[in-house]
């Protein structure tokens, strides 16, 4: 029997159980090719208490990449250096640090947020990216005005010093270590004031 008070308890541990299954089903088969019975039966989990927890399994993949996103970004900011190279070496660094520690949830980010149905339901992550671009926009600005870094939009910084991590890591990675100094300093290079 339940005391008072268990099911509430019992809540962040199953929402968990349900993301991480989900992590691994949505790896093997795809979000299309896993099924919310599927989903279901790997928790042992009604759909009804499911249902408690997500819409929908669309909502489950969402959250996943909703929250990579945010703990790339909340090590992007704890990473941004008081000079511009230290900056640039520390949001690279971070970047790649994360991909690296969480090689299974990187997985899942280019495989499963690459499909067209995911498209429809990402209208949140695209806001909460364009307000992790603002910050680093605002963070740069001060190297800008003394003449240190290029004025550029934040598509553009973004592409120039993530890109080529991104594409990187997306490939499959390698040698991270090799990673970290050549991109920090191609982005260095490209975002420093010619002088």
């Amino acid at each position: 029997m339940r005391t008072p008070g268990s099911r509430n308890r019992a809540t962040p541990e199953k929402r968990k159980r349900i993301l991480q299954t989900a992590l691994e089903l949505f790896l093997a088969s795809g979000l299309t090719g896993t099924t919310l019975d599927q989903l279901c039966s790997a928790c042992e989990i009604s759909r009804s208490s499911f249902y408690h927890h997500f819409v929908s399994k669309e909502a489950v993949a969402v959250t996943l990449y909703s929250e990579a996103i945010e703990a790339i970004h909340r090590d992007i900011r704890a990473a941004l250096g008081s000079s511009l190279r230290e900056g640039l070496e520390g949001m690279l660094g971070a970047y790649l640090d994360w991909f690296e520690a969480h090689p299974r949830q990187g997985a899942f980010v280019w495989k499963v947020m690459s499909s067209e149905l995911m498209a429809v339901h990402i209208a949140s992550v695209a806001e909460q990216q364009r307000l992790f671009h603002q910050e680093v926009i605002e963070w740069l600005e001060p190297f800008v005005r003394r003449g240190q870094a290029r004025r550029l939009s934040a598509p553009v910084l973004v592409a120039l010093v993530i890109g080529p991590a991104r594409d990187f890591v997306r490939s499959g990675g390698g040698d991270f270590r090799q990673a970290r100094v050549e991109f920090a300093r191609a982005a260095y290079e490209a975002v420093r004031a010619q002088r």
